[in-house]
């Protein structure tokens, strides 16, 4: 190249591409794994919240407060003394995560004395196969929820 010319070689380009490249691929893992974890603090966050709402709700009305959890939602119902049913809140939860309850018991009953029906707890799942536990939100039987982490983090 002549003196009074400058820029960039071929060879020059394709070194700093390939370095590039290297250094996506290896970055490109964490920042699935990333996600991964974020979504299954998400949920846990969004299940302890249904909870804690589900509590404040049933002492606030003085009714009996049912929490169901299914594949996609965190369901707020409550039961007045016609026998009607009617749905307070929705909580959307993220429909990868496996989220396995205790027992088998997919609702809870926030009683209007305070108390739950069955004292639970709902395990996270960190990976989308349930292989891996990594939050588990439990309440009690006086509505204390809270919210661990178990097993390998996130």
């Amino acid at each position: 190249m002549p003196p009074n010319q400058s820029g960039f070689t071929l060879i020059e380009l394709i070194v700093v591409t390939t370095i590039i490249g290297i250094i996506a691929a290896i970055a490109a893992p964490n920042v699935s794994s990333t996600l991964e974890s974020q979504r299954n603090k998400n949920t846990a966050q969004t299940i302890a919240t249904a909870m804690k709402e589900a509590r404040a709700e049933s002492m606030i009305r003085r009714q009996d407060v049912t929490l169901t959890l299914n594949a996609t939602n965190a369901i707020l119902t409550v039961t007045g003394n016609n026998k009607k049913t009617t749905t307070l809140k929705n909580f959307n939860i993220s429909s990868t995560t496996p989220i396995t309850p205790s027992g088998g018991a997919a609702s809870i009953v926030f009683l209007a004395n305070r108390r739950v029906n069955p004292a639970s707890s709902f395990t996270v799942a960190c990976d989308s196969q349930g292989t891996r536990a990594g939050r588990v939100v439990t309440v009690d039987v006086n509505g204390n929820v809270s919210l661990r982490s178990e097993g390998s983090q996130c």
